[in-house]
């Protein structure tokens, strides 16, 4: 190849990133429905457990496996339903929105495998049941590398304010670990970074094509 064929390439190539990064930048990020759902269910979780650590619920601390379990079950249920939604959706082969996808799935999926191996510590390990508290924590922390790392892929600057939320969340979450009044506190942050942003995100959604 000539040297100003290779030129011609280099510059070819050097147009096609700047597109990529120009897409992934301008469109709108699609994740929204799931960190509302999300979001939504895990609110009820915390709240109702604040409720029953406070001896303000119905039933005891026995039934919050159950509470959350049904959660679990309810989200990934209601993630396959909110996934065929997006069927029609432009720039959803976006880098913004392929990186929120799997930043925010193995984010999850972290999260997940961090629930089990506190269990297997305090049912295998005999850990004190206090180390389930500090999964909120943990949590939180979670939502910010996701927050952070998928604004910036998508160049949106919002997201490390919601971010930047989540790590004073997990922070809080220490100060007040053992502490009942922060699940309380949890509800609030909860809805704050994944409900309202979600929401936000959803009426920035394009039109599906017709």
């Amino acid at each position: 190849m000539s040297e100003h064929g290779m030129e011609k390439e280099v510059a070819s190539d050097l147009k096609y990133m700047k597109s990529l990064a120009k897409e992934g930048q301008q469109a709108p990020l699609l994740g929204g429905r799931f960190t509302v759902l999300w979001g939504t269910l895990v609110a009820i979780a915390l709240f109702t457990q604040w409720l029953v650590l406070t001896g303000q619920a119905p039933f005891g601390p026995e039934a919050l496996i159950y509470v959350w379990s049904g959660i679990g079950v309810l989200g990934w249920l209601g993630s396959a339903v909110l996934g065929r939604s997006l069927r029609g959706k432009p720039g959803t082969g976006s880098i913004g929105n392929r990186a929120e996808s799997a930043v925010w799935s193995a984010g999850g999926f972290a999260i997940f495998i961090y629930v089990l191996a506190v269990i297997a510590a305090v049912y295998v390990g005999k850990a004190h049941y206090g180390i389930f508290n500090t999964i909120m924590m943990v949590a939180f922390s979670i939502y910010g590398i996701c927050y952070f790392t998928t604004g910036g892929l998508a160049g949106n600057r919002n997201m490390y304010v919601i971010g930047a939320l989540c790590f004073v969340a997990a922070i809080i979450n220490g100060a007040l670990i053992n502490q009942p009044i922060v699940y309380l506190i949890d509800t609030g942050f909860v809805v704050l970074v994944t409900v309202i942003p979600g929401a936000l995100q959803m009426r920035a959604e394009p039109s599906p094509v017709v």
